[in-house]
């Protein structure tokens, strides 16, 4: 499987989170996280509702060459 730019963003966030005391760096930074997990709850929504709409081959091969479709 690989990893998508969301996933490579929270490792680095989580590798940065990990090295920092700073209490308000941390707080930011794990709400940087907690904004990438929202934002790729949203898109695996908008994936699901992509994959079940009804539309013409040629239109789901352009939304796949896209990636937005698998």
């Amino acid at each position: 499987m690989t990893t998508t730019t969301i996933e490579r963003v929270q490792e680095l966030l989580d590798a940065v989170l990990q090295d920092t005391t700073d209490e308000e760096a941390r707080f930011k930074l794990r709400t940087a996280i907690q904004l990438l997990e929202a934002i790729e709850e949203n898109h695996g929504q908008a994936n699901e509702v992509l994959e079940n709409l009804e539309i013409g081959a040629e239109t789901r091969d352009r939304l796949a060459d896209l990636g937005y479709l698998e």
